[in-house]
């Protein structure tokens, strides 16, 4: 009370001055109101609605939105922030109160990626991906942008005909649908008819996307730095950078057919594999048309049982397909998530059918690289630790134990390093406290490797991934070290029966060597039984054998 007093005093003083200085009392309130009109602030609402007014009609809102997404990003990435920073780790209930913030969190990602869009959607799609590493509540939250992203307006789709054709879309198609059947972060697809009768997909890309591109991959590297100041280890820059050239590729549709068609052409040998054909004259930079073919998402398992497929079919003809990409045509599908990947029933085998869409990212992976990963695959699965380092170091790679645990995913290093299809709560559990602990370790072994392998990392991880939702019913590790044998083969020619008999001893005794291995798992765990029968082992033995020993292909010990 005495300062609201005390200011009233100052006001009333301030009053009586004016009124001395002006003169007449009934005179100040009319000067004191021309001589006080907000000239400068009138003049920056007007500069304000100006520069709006001109943004929306020569840039169609570009840095308005891009403002307007910035202060979101910003906005989510301080609340969580904060959130983090005020949780107590001392207390009783901490680790159920970090659950619970891992949940709220990501729902908040979720939210400013739906919102912003683009990029923003690519990049939460990307981190979903790396569900070994980040907490289920993240990757489990994020994976929900394969399925839900915002459609855009009928005007939107028109707008990108008009100025990529000059028509609309009803002047072009015989039949168009407005409605999307899917919305991805790039693009939505439309269904439509040509007037040769043909049914296909139109892939239309947002008509802002071009111009809003290098303003939010500006925002989240800017965003990044913001991270890394606070958090020196925590660096992921470097990656944008080195991918930005890549991303922009993907927003040229007609790049992205040409991909397409080069996909096609390098699984030709697989009956089993599909890429919808290019329609060339209906294709632009920003419209692609497509084959329409049908078929249901890779992780849609109800979809999958419901057509009667196999999905440890599904999952050996997935592994073959990307380890030829990767292993022999070095030209590998960097974006492979369920999304991309349809399945569909065969009508003439009953067998299920792998169909590839969305080719827009691609990456070259030379031959130089191929052949040493060739070698370290199957020296990993093998666990021959002297051809691993040596085919490590061919790559540039000299901690050749955490390219290994890059590569598959998993702790090699523990439980005599052999490599499992399926991973156990502990096995992910350990994962995620090296992945805190040994941060910077692991970003050294990325930045070691050859610029074309970072994709073929991403593309590793979301097809493990897939996998893990099927149950890891394959082996996926082994079906791709066999493949890698025979690319070996393949890559050195086939020119003689030597090469030929030299091969085939390799793969016979890469068989022996798992079995072996397996078997000899067999005899330890009959042992450790056969003490416990007779009361010469503790009743914890069967139960530390079976945690500390699995076989090679993660089925557990028999009794």
């Amino acid at each position: 009370m005495q300062r609201t007093h005390r200011l009233k005093q100052l006001l009333q003083l301030g009053s009586r001055i004016r009124i001395r200085r002006f003169g007449r009392q009934s005179q100040v309130p009319q000067n004191s109101e021309k001589r006080s009109f907000p000239i400068g602030r009138v003049g920056l609402v007007l500069a304000g609605v100006g520069a709006i007014g001109y943004d929306g009609i020569v840039n169609d809102f570009t840095y308005c939105g891009a403002s307007v997404r910035f202060v979101r990003s910003l906005k989510t990435a301080g609340l969580i922030a904060a959130d983090y920073m005020w949780l107590d780790e001392n207390v009783a209930e901490y680790e159920t109160r970090l659950k619970a913030l891992h949940q709220k969190s990501a729902e908040r990602l979720l939210e400013t990626c739906l919102l912003n869009g683009g990029l923003y959607i690519k990049v939460g799609q990307g981190v979903a991906a790396i569900n070994h590493i980040l907490p289920i509540e993240y990757t489990s939250t994020l994976s929900r942008l394969q399925d839900r992203c915002i459609p855009t307006t009928k005007a939107d789709v028109r707008k990108v005909f008009h100025k990529d054709f000059g028509q609309l879309p009803e002047q072009i198609y015989e039949e168009f649908n407005y409605n999307p059947v899917a919305a991805a972060s790039l693009a939505q697809v439309f269904q439509a008819k040509l007037p040769s009768g043909e049914h296909v997909a139109v892939k239309v890309q947002y008509s802002d996307l071009q111009k809003r591109f290098i303003s939010d991959l500006g925002t989240i590297m800017f965003l990044q730095d913001i991270v890394e100041f606070f958090f020196k280890d925590y660096n992921f820059g470097w990656i944008l950078r080195d991918v930005r050239k890549n991303l922009v590729q993907e927003m040229n549709f007609v790049q992205e057919g040409r991909n397409a068609e080069r996909c096609a052409f390098d699984m030709k040998k697989f009956n089993f594999v599909h890429v919808p054909k290019v329609y060339w004259p209906y294709t632009k930079t920003r419209v692609l048309t497509l084959e329409w073919m049908d078929g249901c998402k890779i992780s849609d398992l109800e979809a999958i049982a419901a057509r009667k497929l196999s999905v440890q079919d599904i999952d050996v003809k997935l592994f073959n397909t990307f380890a030829e990409q990767i292993f022999y045509t070095g030209f590998v599908h960097a974006d492979p998530h369920p999304g991309n990947i349809f399945v569909r029933r065969n009508e003439s085998s009953g067998r299920a059918d792998i169909i590839l869409l969305d080719h827009g990212l691609y990456e070259e992976l030379p031959v130089e690289v191929r052949g040493p990963l060739c070698e370290f695959w199957e020296a990993t699965v093998l666990r021959n630790e002297s051809k691993m380092q040596a085919a490590a170091e061919k790559i540039g790679i000299a901690d050749y134990m955490r390219f290994a645990e890059v590569l598959f995913q998993q702790p090699i290093r523990i439980r005599g390093g052999r490599i499992r299809s399926k991973l156990s709560e502990e096995d992910i559990q350990h994962m995620q406290e090296v992945a805190r602990k040994n941060f910077e370790s692991i970003m050294g072994t990325l930045k070691e490797m050859p610029r074309s392998m970072l994709f073929v990392v991403r593309n590793l991880n979301t097809v493990r991934a897939i996998s893990h939702q099927h149950g890891d019913v394959v082996n996926r590790p082994r079906v791709m070290a066999r493949y890698a044998q025979r690319c070996l083969y393949m890559q050195r020619g086939r020119t003689s029966p030597y090469q030929y008999v030299c091969w085939l001893f390799r793969r016979v005794y890469f068989e022996y060597c798992l079995w072996e291995s397996a078997f000899r798992l067999r005899l330890i765990s009959m042992y450790f039984n056969a003490l416990y029968l007779v009361g010469r082992a503790p009743a914890s033995a069967r139960t530390v054998m079976r945690n500390t020993l699995t076989q090679p292909d993660g089925s557990p010990i028999p009794n």
